[in-house]
């Protein structure tokens, strides 16, 4: 087979060929990733997966079967978010390259708020000039507010400071799983969602190298979501929680016999091995005591004479 191909100047898509030779997306889905990604910018904030559908054969069924192929590669992302006027819209999101679910949440927070830093406005929000109608809530000029004075608030409690050095020391393991195994590498985010998880663990008596053991062995190949693994490890393999506390040891006390201190179980005077001695000091006692007792011989005859007597 002879190929002749001449690399376009301009309205050219970049393909990976990983995406080309990908078997487990179908035509359908691959046409439409490939509009998807052909649109510029501007165009594609206004231009939805729908409508991008429209000329594909088949339907809405060959339609959905695409979308989901897509979004089971990681191609292909959706979220909905509820703008400025409180409208809920859907908002998707087309990669070339597979993304996890916390790496395309990233990208759709920094399009908020690039597209906040834009100087978009919102609803309810003024432009330029003032207001002729004073909003509710506000004073009227010339006059003086009341002072309102309001208690200082109270130090927080030693329940309400525990939860924080556990959630700190949860943050600390979760951010040292990168030098156990580099594939483990969180983000900031990433690592306060997880850290009620693992201090909820902690809590539970688990120590910090146990919980780190838990996290880091086993782990598949390749790691596509290292934060997706760790929420389901910290969610689905929680230990149960920490029974009732056993009881302090009773203090030592001077043995009986020897003299030597020991802890009593239950108000014992002697130690174990006074006890041991003296259990074995009677059953030879006893053994001594049967060898030199003679049995006594009863006579059939005497017995007879006795039962006739009777």
């Amino acid at each position: 087979m002879l190929t002749h191909a001449i690399a376009p100047t301009r309205d050219f898509t970049q393909i990976s060929n990983a995406l080309v030779w990908d078997d487990e997306l179908s035509d359908s889905a691959f046409r439409l990733l490939v509009r998807a990604l052909a649109l510029g910018p501007a165009k594609a904030r206004t231009t939805t997966v729908t409508a991008l559908a429209a000329g594909l054969a088949g339907g809405r069924i060959t339609t959905d079967r695409a979308r989901r192929q897509l979004t089971r590669a990681g191609l292909l992302h959706t979220t909905r978010r509820r703008g400025a006027a409180g409208h809920v819209r859907t908002e998707s999101l087309v990669s070339n390259v597979p993304l996890s679910a916390d790496e395309a949440a990233r990208l759709f927070d920094e399009h908020v708020e690039q597209r906040d830093s834009d100087g978009n406005p919102g609803a309810g929000k003024r432009t330029r000039g003032t207001s002729s109608v004073r909003a509710s809530g506000t004073v009227p000029p010339g006059v003086t507010p009341e002072v309102n004075t309001s208690p200082l608030p109270s130090p927080p409690t030693d329940e309400a400071a525990a939860p924080a050095a556990g959630s700190a020391e949860a943050e600390r393991i979760l951010l040292e799983l990168r030098k156990v195994d580099p594939r483990l590498t969180l983000g900031a985010r990433e690592v306060r969602r997880l850290a009620p998880l693992a201090a909820e663990w902690l809590a539970r008596g688990v120590s910090a190298a146990g919980l780190r053991s838990a996290l880091t062995s086993g782990l598949p190949t390749p790691v596509k979501s290292p934060a997706a693994i760790l929420r389901w490890r910290l969610t689905e393999k929680m230990p149960d929680e920490a029974g009732p506390s056993t009881p302090a040891s009773a203090a030592p006390v001077s043995c009986d016999g020897c003299d030597r201190a020991f802890r009593p179980v239950n108000g014992e005077q002697r130690c174990g091995d006074c006890r041991t001695a003296a259990a074995a000091a009677v059953v030879a006692t006893a053994a001594t005591t049967h060898e030199k007792r003679e049995p006594r011989r009863v006579d059939w005859r005497a017995l007879v004479a006795q039962v006739g007597q009777v």
